[in-house]
Order: C-alpha cells, then sequence, then structure tokens
C-alpha cells in the first residue's frame, strides 16, 4: 500500500476535491456484500498487497481480475465495492438516474478511477438493452459515458474490463504458484542444488517440467518452483502452463529468445468466416443465433428486427461485432463451405470406414507411384478410376478431396418437409404455446387441443408421433426451464468441467481447491455410559477437490456452525500441516460469520461461495456423502434407511430401538474407513485412488514446505473465536469481560496494562477459560465463575440463557438476564432436565477429541475424580454435570455474532 497517500496524491496534480474523493473511498467500508445470484459464484480473495479481504462476485472473472492486480508491480491499491455514485442516461428517450457501485477503485502508477468488470457476451446483451450506457468505440474499447462522466469531474477514470483482457495462462500459474509467492521472502535453496538445476536447464534448453522432474538427478519439485520465483530459472508464464508440466524451463529469458527459433511449431488456422454485407435496410445478419433484419440505418444507430423484438444499436458498436466476427451476413453464406461440412458432419461411421478404405487404395495412384493398369486390387479399374474422379472432383470444390469418397447413400429420397408450412407454423405455436408452460399439461392433451385447432382451421392434422417429434425438438433442459423453472431445469444443463476453456474446476493440485461441508448422517447413536439415545450425529468433511482426498472430518450432535468448520480445519492442519489455498462452501451462516472469514484471510485462503440450488458447484462432496451413507453408514445396525418410509416402521424395527453405536465408536470405525478404505479405493471420476492423486501431486506439484503451518498452541488458539470487538478493555481489579463474565489473570496487576484494550479469545468447548494477547504473547485466563463454567460449552450455556429469557418473558419480567442469574441455574437442579441430554452430547464428544486449548480431562477421569456419584436412573450424570460443557455463547446477543450459527 502506499506509505504517503497525500504526496502521491499531489504529485499527480489531482484537485482538492479529487484528493478528498479519493481518500474518501480508501476510508470506506465496501459499499455491499458480494451475492450470489444463482449463476455466479462470489467469494473474498486474501490481498497481501491490501493487507485484508477484496470481495469478488465472479470467481471466472473478477477473482482473476483481482490476481492480476495483485501480482502487477504497476497497480499501488484496488478497493472492492467502492461507495456508489448516480448515473444518468437515455432509455428509450426517458432519462433514467440510479446509485451505480463499480467492482474496484484502482490506484495504478500513471491512473486512478473505477473499474467494472463484465464478460463480452454480457456487454453485448447489455449495449442492446441500454446502448447508451454500454457501447463500443471505434477502437473497439467498452465505454460506460455515465460513468466516465462521473468520473470526469474530478479529473479521474473509469474503464471497463472484459475477459478479453485476461490472460488466463498467467492467471491460473500464478494460482499454481501462489504458496511460493506469498513465502517469497522465505525460500531458499541449496547452493549445491541449485548448480546442479542450472546446469542441467543450460545443457537442456527449453525441457519440459515433466521431463526435468523425471531426471535421475531426483531434483525436487519445491527447489525448481522456488528458483522459478527467486528469478534463477525462466518459463514464460504468459505463454505456457506450469501446472500441466508441459512448460519449457530456460535458465533466463534471454536464453529462451534465442533458443526459441530451434523450436519448431506450427498453427494453421481456417480463413475467416465474417461475411461482408452493405450496411443499408433489408439486410439480413445473423446475432448471436438470432436472425436479425435492418429496418433502418441513422446517422449513429442501426436499427434492427428480429422475430421476436426490436433493438438499436450504435454503428460503431455493430462494426467492433462484424470485426469480432459475431455478427454475420446471412444472405452472402459461404454455401459451398457449408455443403462441405453438411457432407461430415452427416456421414455415419459406416461411410467414414468406406471412405478411409477407397482413400488408402486410390493413394498411390494419386501419388502417381502405380497406373491404373497394374491395378492388383479386389475392386475394378473402372471402379479406382471413379473413386478418382470423385476425389478430384471435391478437391477443386472444396479444396479437399476425401469429402467426395464419402457416400451419398444418405442424400437420397425426398428429404423435404413433408407437413404444410402453415400446419408446420400452428404446431410449433401451439407447442410453445400450450406445452412448454407452466401448466404442467400433458402431451396428449395439448396434441387433443391442438387437433380440434387444425379442424377449425381447416387443416388436416399430423399424427400423435409426429406431433410428439415436434415436442421433443427443443432442448430438454429449456423445455423443463418453461414447464417446471430453473431449479428442475438444472439436472438437464451442461455439465461444466472447466471455470473457463484453460482452467479445470478442480483445480492443479492438491490443497489449491477444498470443500467444507455438513450432513446428518443416517444412524441413531446411544450415550456410551448411559445407553440413552442421542439421536443422529452430524458429520463434517474437508475434502480435497483435485485428489478426492478427505483431508478432514469431524462429527458431532451439534449442528453445523462455526466451532464444527474451525474443528475440522485444525482436524486438518493437525493431519498435514497444511492450509487449503481456496475453500468452497455453500452459504450457510456458519460460513458466512466473520470469524470464519478472519480465519481464512490470516491463512491467505479465498472463499468461494456456492450458489443455492445449484448442487453441482459441489458435486464432489455431495458425491461422497452419498458414498459415505452407501458405502459405510448403511451397513451399520440403527441406520435409519427405514425411517424414510414412515408408515412401514414398527416398534421392533425402528432404528431408535435397535441403535447400538456411541459417537465414540462410530468416530473410530469412520475414520479408518475415511482414511484408508475409501483412500485406498479407486475413484471411477480420477481413474485412480485418492491416495496416488495425492502423492502424485505432492511429487510434481511439490511439498510446499514453505506454507507449513505447525499445529502448536499458537496455531489453536488463533482458531479460536473472539468477541465482536475482538478485543476487550481491562478493567483493574476484575480483568476483561468476555460474553458477560470477566477472565483473569496476574499479568493484569500491571499499570502500563490496565484501562487498555486487549485482544481476547474465548474456547467454545471450555468457557471457564478464556485467553488474552499480552506482552506479545497469549496468555491463558480463567472466568470469575470458573468451578461453574469449568469445560461447560458455549451452547449449554446458550441453552441456558435462551431458557431464562424465556421464563422472563413469560413471567412479563422485563428484566434481562445476568451472568449471575445463567451461573445460579446451572448450578440448580432444575437445570438438569433442561440441559441433561445436551450434556451427554457434548461428554461424547469431549471423549472423541479431547479438545484442546484448556480441556484436560476427558469425562471418565471427571467421573473417577468424583469418585463416581452416581445416584439413580434419573440423575446419574446430574451430579458431575459441572464438567459438561455446550457451546453456544450467551453472551451473543450484545458482544458475539455467532448466536444464530
Amino acid at each position: 500500500m502506499i506509505q504517503s497517500i497525500d504526496l502521491f496524491l499531489s504529485s499527480k496534480k489531482l484537485s482538492g476535491e479529487a484528493i478528498n474523493e479519493v481518500v474518501k473511498i480508501r476510508k470506506s467500508d465496501p459499499a455491499r456484500k458480494v451475492r450470489s445470484g444463482g449463476k455466479n459464484v462470489p467469494g473474498t480473495y486474501p490481498s497481501k498487497k491490501m493487507g485484508f479481504t477484496i470481495q469478488f462476485e465472479s470467481h471466472t472473472l473478477e477473482l482473476a481480475g483481482i490476481i492480476e492486480k495483485e501480482m502487477s508491480s504497476n497497480v499501488l491499491e484496488f478497493y472492492d465495492q467502492p461507495p456508489s455514485f448516480k448515473i444518468d442516461y437515455l432509455i428509450k428517450g426517458t432519462k433514467k438516474g440510479h446509485l451505480y457501485t463499480s467492482d474496484f477503485f484502482v490506484i495504478e502508477e500513471n491512473w486512478i478511477g473505477w473499474e467494472e468488470w463484465k464478460t463480452e457476451e454480457e456487454l453485448i446483451k447489455l449495449s442492446m438493452k441500454w446502448p447508451n450506457r454500454y457501447s463500443v468505440d471505434e477502437f473497439g474499447v467498452w465505454r460506460c459515458p455515465p460513468a466516465e462522466k462521473y468520473a470526469e469531474k474530478y479529473g479521474l477514470s473509469f474503464r471497463i474490463r472484459t475477459d478479453k483482457d485476461l490472460n488466463r495462462k498467467f492467471i491460473r500459474n500464478v494460482k499454481f504458484l501462489e504458496d511460493f509467492i506469498l513465502k517469497a521472502n522465505e525460500l531458499s535453496v541449496e547452493d549445491n542444488v541449485i548448480r546442479g538445476i542450472l546446469k542441467v536447464a543450460a545443457l537442456n534448453p527449453g525441457i519440459t517440467l515433466n521431463n526435468f522432474l523425471e531426471l535421475e538427478d531426483n531434483f525436487k519439485a519445491d527447489d525448481i518452483y522456488s528458483l522459478l520465483i527467486l528469478g534463477e530459472l525462466y518459463i514464460d508464464t504468459n505463454n505456457e502452463v506450469i501446472p500441466d508440466y508441459s512448460a519449457r524451463l530456460y535458465i533466463n529469458k534471454e536464453y529462451k529468445e534465442a533458443y526459441k527459433n530451434m523450436v519448431s511449431s506450427s498453427a494453421s488456422e481456417g480463413p475467416e468466416n465474417t461475411i461482408s454485407f452493405k450496411l443499408q435496410s433489408g439486410e439480413k445478419l445473423l446475432w448471436d443465433d438470432v436472425e436479425w433484419e435492418i429496418i433502418n440505418v441513422g446517422l449513429n444507430n442501426v436499427y434492427l428486427k428480429s422475430a421476436d423484438s426490436t433493438t438499436e444499436i450504435p454503428i460503431t458498436t455493430l462494426e467492433y461485432f462484424i470485426k469480432e466476427g459475431k455478427i454475420k451476413g446471412l444472405s452472402k453464406i459461404d454455401t459451398i463451405q457449408n455443403e462441405e461440412i453438411e457432407l461430415l458432419n452427416s456421414a455415419s461411421l459406416k461411410d467414414l470406414e468406406d471412405a478411409n478404405k477407397k482413400y488408402n487404395i486410390i493413394l498411390p495412384y494419386i501419388n502417381k507411384t502405380v497406373n491404373l493398369g497394374n491395378n492388383k486390387e479386389v475392386v475394378t479399374d473402372r471402379t479406382i478410376y471413379n473413386w478418382i474422379k470423385s476425389y478430384r472432383d471435391a478437391e477443386k470444390k472444396f479444396g479437399n478431396g476425401y469429402v467426395g469418397l464419402l457416400s451419398k447413400e444418405n442424400k437420397k429420397g425426398n428429404k423435404t418437409q413433408r407437413l404444410d408450412r402453415d400446419l408446420q407454423t400452428l404446431m410449433e405455436k401451439f407447442i410453445q404455446d400450450n406445452y412448454e408452460n407452466l401448466k404442467q399439461s400433458t402431451m396428449r392433451s395439448v396434441y387433443l387441443k391442438f387437433e380440434q385447432e387444425c379442424y377449425k382451421n381447416h387443416l388436416n392434422p399430423p399424427c400423435y408421433f409426429t406431433f410428439t417429434k415436434n415436442v421433443h425438438k427443443t432442448p430438454r433442459h429449456e423445455q423443463d426451464k418453461k414447464r417446471k423453472g430453473d431449479k428442475a431445469a438444472y439436472n438437464n444443463g451442461e455439465f461444466s468441467l472447466y471455470l473457463n476453456f484453460d482452467t479445470p474446476r478442480h483445480g492443479d493440485r492438491v490443497f489449491e481447491i477444498c470443500h467444507i461441508d455438513h450432513t446428518q448422517l443416517d444412524i441413531e447413536l446411544v450415550c456410551s455410559i448411559t445407553g440413552k439415545n442421542l439421536g443422529r450425529p452430524w458429520l463434517t468433511f474437508l475434502i480435497d477437490a483435485y485428489s478426492r482426498r478427505i483431508l478432514a472430518l469431524y462429527i458431532s450432535f451439534d449442528p453445523p456452525s462455526y466451532r464444527s468448520n474451525m474443528m475440522v480445519l485444525r482436524e486438518c492442519v493437525k493431519k498435514h500441516s497444511r492450509f487449503p489455498s481456496t475453500i468452497v462452501v455453500d452459504g450457510g451462516k456458519d460460513f458466512n460469520s466473520v470469524y470464519f472469514d478472519t480465519l481464512l484471510s490470516r491463512n491467505y485462503c479465498t472463499k468461494k461461495i456456492r450458489p443455492g440450488s445449484k448442487p453441482r458447484y459441489g458435486s464432489v462432496i455431495e458425491r461422497l456423502f452419498g458414498t459415505t451413507n452407501q458405502m459405510f453408514i448403511y451397513n451399520l445396525t440403527g441406520n435409519t434407511q427405514l425411517t424414510k418410509n414412515v408408515r412401514q416402521v414398527s416398534k421392533n424395527v425402528n432404528p431408535k430401538n435397535l441403535a447400538i453405536w456411541t459417537l465414540e465408536k462410530l468416530y473410530e470405525y469412520l475414520s479408518r474407513w475415511a482414511y484408508e478404505i475409501y483412500d485406498k479405493t479407486e475413484h471411477s471420476g480420477i481413474g485412480a485412488t485418492p491416495q496416488n492423486m495425492y502423492e502424485n501431486s505432492i511429487l510434481k506439484g511439490g511439498e510446499r514446505n514453505a506454507t507449513r503451518i505447525a499445529y502448536d498452541e499458537v496455531f489453536r488458539i488463533l482458531t479460536l473465536p473472539s468477541t465482536r470487538k475482538g478485543t476487550a478493555k481491562v478493567i483493574p481489579g476484575y480483568g476483561v469481560k468476555i460474553n458477560r463474565f470477566y477472565y483473569w489473570h496476574s499479568s493484569f496487576r500491571n499499570g502500563q496494562i490496565e484501562n487498555t484494550s486487549v485482544q481476547v479469545r474465548y474456547d467454545p468447548f471450555n468457557m471457564g477459560v478464556g485467553y488474552a494477547y499480552i506482552n506479545k504473547r497469549w496468555i491463558e485466563l480463567k472466568s470469575e465463575k470458573y468451578n461453574v463454567l469449568k469445560n461447560r460449552t458455549e451452547k449449554e450455556l446458550n441453552i441456558a440463557f435462551q431458557e431464562l429469557k424465556t421464563r422472563a418473558k413469560l413471567s412479563e419480567k422485563k428484566t434481562g438476564v445476568t451472568a449471575k442469574m445463567i451461573t445460579d441455574f446451572l448450578n440448580s437442579l432444575e437445570a438438569e432436565e433442561v440441559l441433561l441430554k445436551q450434556r451427554l452430547k457434548d461428554r461424547a464428544t469431549r471423549n472423541l477429541f479431547v479438545i484442546e486449548g484448556g480441556l484436560k480431562e476427558t469425562f471418565e477421569e471427571e467421573v473417577q475424580n468424583k469418585n463416581e456419584q452416581v445416584i439413580n436412573e434419573n440423575i446419574k450424570l446430574v451430579v458431575d454435570n459441572t464438567e459438561n460443557s455446550n457451546e453456544i455463547k450467551i453472551d451473543d446477543i450484545v458482544f458475539e455474532r455467532y448466536e444464530e450459527l
């Protein structure tokens, strides 16, 4: 970021008004929070350049733009969703004004202004809808005159960026090397390794990355990528693709330039298909697969008409579309070339086999290595002569003789439309109006109505079979969209394997893209001590999209919350010492908390949000949930498959009565299945086992040791949540207040610390302790009510808080719920009934994970320490419940943002 913004802006000779505008934008929060409109994938990117997260609305466009800015030395600062401003423009002669929010405000060395990102296709549609808002100038640059007018008031700029401005190969390479780029200052390679790598690169200029990694010298991928970042090796990142391991290595850029002519490369492109036409009334155009007719040509605009609508478009925009090949003239289409394509497309597999056979027979005669008189083939000279003639004729006509050898059998017969044109038009309109709508009419009922309509118009109706054939001409996805809506049509939509043409949707390496999601398992569990049914548990998976490997799992009885996310990410770091580069989540509240965003940004992790009702965006993890149920859960006693048909469930087969599995045992065997059996089973989607894919990626993509995270006390504390403010004031004699309770440590007896604000954290699984950052280290605090809150979870306190709030409401008392009221309630016998089941669930979780960060004993040890105070069936566990915990914070209402999670 710019050290002295005043000096920088003054050097640009901006007016005082412009400087104030820039300063205001720099100090402002984003004007809005980006959301998914159902098709886009929004998220946040942890910008190292800016020191905070930057929002993006599209992970294929704006995210790429952010990465470009992050890597550009010319870009000094950039801010997402800057304050809105008003723009005015004409729509059909009427002035329209509204607030507008650009995507970014960018400060570059020689450019300052607002920036909007749109795809070329989107801009084409918008320019038709609002030609006075979006247009193309004579240089083919997209413009937004209303926004430019606002920027000019301050002497600043406005620009539109499109997908054409991006170098996708460069963006993909940056994402692949991101771990090394972020830790560039910490990279180091031993001198003897550097000499060895450079020697091989010098002796083998242009050697591919894959071949380099397979040399017997056993060079490590990490060393090669480190030397790339340090500038000791060179790959043309603008034109080569590193993740494919086909990129060519050189010792420097100059060496590459000198060597490039020694590497043969060729690229042939077909002739331009753009058809010229006169800009005059009556000319017909093909634009976005829609036929348009020019109805009038003005001084500045061209007026077009299609079957459904009319529009006007600036002449400069039209000329740009023609230049780009987006608009073609229909009156002069190259029928010869179309005929050639039609011949190839209509040929069957048998036709192609026959043509290949003919070609192989006549090739010696065409090359004049054999004369017709010396024919040794099984066919006659006359037949060979005819084939050669067909070949030569096609060569003259199409420039390609092969198509002349294709069979003409499929051209025989009458292929013209048999139905009367009026009848065909009526049928198509009837299908659109009466079948393709939300009434859900059947084809038979629509046909009967159509039949009556034909008789009314004195037309002979076609048979029902012909009618259904015409119904099925419309693509299934498009038809379902009209009949059932977008959500139902989604299943028949196109499945994208790539984010862009050259960007794999699951990433190029392990830990690049990971998915987190939760599901409630189809099995009833019991308490390991009382045998009491505790219900169905929730499972959280963290899965690597590239290898399909399960990186971590977490299981508990509590519904999904930020605590589940915290624990599964802790488990990932504990097992792999790595943090994902990108995490894909759904739109749940637990994934939209400030705590979760802070945890990701602290570890340079980008968050992407899957659109609602679009399961394919999370198909990797959704499929895994199904696999887990099918391969594991449904083989266990107490699974709930039967409950899907409630009427068939009797008492003796009710899963609640058959339950025998405990949370502890389920976790043990589920972990074994996930980390051993599933991990070593071939995955049909990748053609290999998750373990093999993971290990191969590490081998070629590098271990990336620079990004390793130590699973220590500091990491565990940093993954703990904080209060709304993130800090608390040290009150002399009391300490800091966290979630309505005071926490204390002897370090607070310091005049320099008293009455200052310090960073605080709390453990949602043990509300008896908290943490404060003092003198550059984290210290553990104890609550003023430690004996009551020890090992009680945040959720248990929340249940108590809600219970007291409900009682106060019923008694019509308007007093608030205080910390004393909560602790008194927790100590009371009446709380046992309310909290008993939750305590049993919490104890099962504690026995399982032994949560770090305060909890030192498992439940069994607590029972022994209490001399196993067992009373009777009713309060067997109640006596020991001071050790029980349950996670939801009570002070959420005032201080915490996680209450609703």
